[in-house]
């Protein structure tokens, strides 16, 4: 690639650095009203598993800022498609480890495809069958290892992070203190742990200030249809 088109797609990228509505990472969410223990089982293995047999893991390129609305929809139903609980990948390497994003099409798109592409097919019909909100990206993988330094774990609140502390540390040393005291001695015991891997809840998400659909619909609204200003004078 020539100079040129190194400033050119240098600047590119600054763009996308600008654009909050795409993600730097992809993201991994448990389903139904058991999301909570399936979260759990990933951080106890270190690893998403490909559970159903599909021959790939699915995650979306949907922003997180974006997302309280979706799962707030998803709350009104027993077994919700998808519940607040699961795992970021920084997106960069998960394209460099096989990841790619879903390709949708129709009957006829699919004809086309070779068999190598299949795992990434996802009909799309406008209208009638529309799964393309999701933004979807997959690997075809079993198995994918978490990695502590570019991957996060994504909670409903604060309290489940609380709560769920023993799956984001673990013990690192103990230290013992020990003195003497009427006669005997007391010890105090000190555990150390060490983060495993960074957490953030849906509530903090939630309080983080960003610009939705109708905050952008009522500026748009408000803006005047015409405007005045000074064109220049003239003396004479």
């Amino acid at each position: 690639m020539d100079n040129y088109n190194v400033t050119i797609m240098s600047k590119f990228i600054d763009i996308i650095n600008t654009r909050e509505d795409i993600s730097d990472f992809v993201y991994h969410f448990a389903k139904h009203n058991y999301a909570k223990q399936t979260l759990t089982s990933i951080l106890s293995e270190n690893a998403v598993k490909d559970i159903n047999g599909n021959g790939y893991i699915s995650f979306t390129e949907a922003p997180l800022t974006m997302l309280p609305a979706m799962f707030a929809h998803f709350e009104e139903f027993e077994r919700p498609m998808y519940a607040p609980y699961g795992i970021a990948f920084k997106k960069d390497l998960f394209y460099q480890i096989g990841g790619r994003p879903v390709i949708y099409g129709d009957q006829q798109d699919k004809k086309q495809l070779p068999k190598e592409l299949m795992w990434r097919f996802e009909y799309l019909y406008p209208g009638t069958y529309d799964f393309s909100w999701l933004r979807e990206w997959r690997i075809p993988l079993s198995t994918l290892q978490l990695n502590e330094n570019d991957c996060f774990a994504i909670v409903k609140t604060r309290q489940d992070e609380e709560n769920m502390r023993d799956y984001f540390f673990e013990l690192d040393d103990i230290d013992f203190d020990t003195q003497p005291e009427d006669g005997g001695q007391f010890t105090e015991v000190t555990g150390y742990f060490s983060r495993k891997i960074k957490v953030i809840s849906m509530e903090e998400i939630i309080e983080t200030t960003y610009m939705s659909k109708q905050q952008l619909a009522s500026l748009l609204k408000e803006q005047s249809n015409q405007y005045g200003c000074s064109l220049g004078s003239t003396w004479e």
